[in-house]
Formats: C-alpha cells, structure tokens, sequence
C-alpha cells in the first residue's frame, strides 16, 4: 500500500470520530458563553461547570478512541488525551475548596498536556497535510493558552475568567472545524457509492 493509500485509508478509519469531536467543541463553546453570559458567576459555581466541561470532553474522546480500528499507539495516545480531561474533572470536583488561583493552574496544566498530546497524534495519525496541520495548529494554541495562565496567575478575577472563556471558545471552534473536517472525509468516502440517478429513454410514440 502505496502513502497516498494507507492515508486515505487511515482518515476513512478516523473520519467516524468525528462526532465525538464534535461533541467536545459544542461543550467548549457552551461553557465560554456561559461565562460571557454570566460575569458574576461565583467560584465553586465555575469549579463545578470546569469539572463538568473537562469529564464530559475527556468522555467523549476516550469514546472515539475505543470506536474506530487504529494500532494500540494511535489509541493510547487518544485515550491519554481523554484521560486527562476526565481526570482533570475528577480532581476538580472532588477538591470543591479549589482557590481561583488553583483551579486557573489545573486548567493551564491541562491545557498544556492536551496541547503536547494533539501535536504529537497530528504527527502519528495518518491523515492529509492539511487535517494533520489542523490538528497541530490546536495543539499549539492550547499550549499558548497554558502557558499565558501561569505566566499571569495573578491578574484578576476577570482576567480570570476572560482567559478561561478565550480558552474554551478557542478550543470548541477548533474542535468543531476539526469535526467538520473529518465529517467531509465521510462525504468523501460515501460519494462514490451513491446510486447514480439515469435518465429515462424517450419513447417517441
């Protein structure tokens, strides 16, 4: 099997993801507009809708790594990336006494990881130039967006929850497009097994 193949038969295994991805962007864009929309909201409340953003993402990333066919190392390294949310939401939610200073670090740190995670499956998964240079692009803004939490752990409450919106929107957009993406790839595949419609001979009578 030739390179052009196995990529095009590697975005055919990956492209049935697509939902999850999906999924995690929808959360994320719902959880930045809840904080546009609510300014005031109160610390333990914003703990509890983190906790319930990173467990539902990191749910529906582990489901799409155990739904498709790939080897063992595309798969650890998918589900690692939905461990990480899962666990980030665990920890979270268990240590409802989080200060507005930790829970900005747990969110960097997740960022960060999730970021060096999809750069490294943007190298490791077979997909096209421009899919795999998707993936990376995203895994370069999360990493941004981590690094700029630690590096202005003390700005403000609303600095606070401004970098954690401008994160989660950030992230969901990218997902979605990334689901998009992925959802073409279906379209793609099932285009040339679409019946073809014939027209009816004209009978002259």
């Amino acid at each position: 099997m030739n390179l052009e193949a196995h990529i095009e038969e590697g975005e055919r295994t990956l492209a049935h993801i697509w939902k999850a991805m999906a999924v995690r962007g929808a959360v994320a864009i719902a959880f930045s507009a809840v904080i546009v929309i609510w300014p005031k909201i109160g610390l333990t409340t914003l703990i509890a809708l983190f906790g319930a953003f990173a467990l539902v993402s990191g749910i529906a990333t582990i489901a799409g790594a155990f739904s498709v066919p790939l080897s063992g190392r595309r798969r650890a390294w998918l589900a690692i990336e939905g461990l990480l949310g899962v666990a980030v939401g665990v920890v979270v939610f268990i240590w409802p006494s989080l200060s507005a200073l930790g829970l900005l670090y747990a969110i960097a740190a997740w960022a960060i990881a999730t970021g060096i995670v999809e750069i490294v499956l943007s190298f490791n998964l077979p997909i096209s130039g421009r899919r795999s240079l998707l993936l990376g692009l995203g895994g370069l803004l999360s990493i941004a967006f981590g690094v700029i939490m630690f590096a202005e752990p003390g700005a403000g409450a609303i600095a606070l929850l401004a970098l954690v919106a401008a994160f989660a929107l950030v992230s969901g957009v990218m997902q979605i497009v990334y689901a998009f993406e992925l959802r073409r790839v279906v379209g793609e595949l099932e285009r040339p097994f679409r019946p073809r419609t014939t027209a009816k001979p004209v009978t002259h009578g």
